[in-house]
């Protein structure tokens, strides 16, 4: 099991070879809210690219999606925020807001955001909810489907009854070169998450040197 720090504005500085040296590599960070409050930890870019150079290999990206917000011009501005992906990225849509089934607005930000942001191998958007809110606004089908999914379930006890790759089981988890964030399980290794994530191309087998000409000797 390994653990995976989430963080945003509220933990402005991260020393990101601590991190590594806990877990080897993979935490979330958050891009944006709605379509203009743009992280204000995202600094341009620097965080995700200085989580990379430290060593981060498996690194969500996530934005907040706001309910009075249309949900594809939401996506259309984390798409582009974010531009493009590199392997070992996923993005994520965040859901906790809105009265009534959710899973359309989920639907049409996770389509949308899978049809811009992709690269080879990649397996697509994730979405992250609370364990009450996916079952009590309609995104069940969602989890129970091939997507990947991260629930938020604060206590001991994992939950059972919300499929999901990811659990949030805190608020408040201490960590070294961040201070207290919040803190995601995930039930593997870190080869096992980036698995999660994507599949890598297989490398091209060598192509063998030409067999070298034999000499023809002249007729007597």
């Amino acid at each position: 099991m390994m653990h995976l720090p989430d963080v945003s504005e509220f933990q402005p500085n991260v020393d990101w070879a601590q991190v590594v040296k806990q877990n080897g590599g993979a935490a979330i960070i958050r891009a944006l809210a709605g379509t203009g409050h743009v992280d204000k930890a995202w600094y341009n870019g620097a965080r995700r690219a200085d989580a990379h150079k430290k060593g981060i290999r498996a690194l969500g990206i996530y934005q907040y999606l706001e309910q009075e917000q249309d949900a594809v011009a939401q996506a259309q501005a984390f798409v582009n925020l974010v531009g493009s992906l590199q392997p070992g990225e996923f993005a994520i849509v965040d859901i906790e807001e809105g009265s009534g089934d959710q899973s359309a607005r989920a639907q049409a930000w996770l389509d949308f955001v899978d049809s811009k942001l992709t690269y080879p191998g990649y397996k697509g958007a994730w979405l992250y909810s609370g364990q009450s809110f996916y079952k009590e606004h309609g995104l069940l089908p969602i989890a129970n489907s091939a997507r990947h999914t991260w629930v938020a379930a604060y206590g001991s006890r994992e939950p059972t009854d919300v499929p999901h790759t990811l659990w949030q089981h805190t608020d408040r988890e201490p960590w070294p070169g961040i201070g207290n964030c919040d803190c995601s399980t995930y039930n593997g290794d870190l080869n096992g998450l980036l698995a999660a994530i994507y599949t890598p191309a297989k490398p091209a087998k060598p192509v063998p040197p030409p067999a070298p000409a034999v000499p023809v000797k002249p007729a007597a």
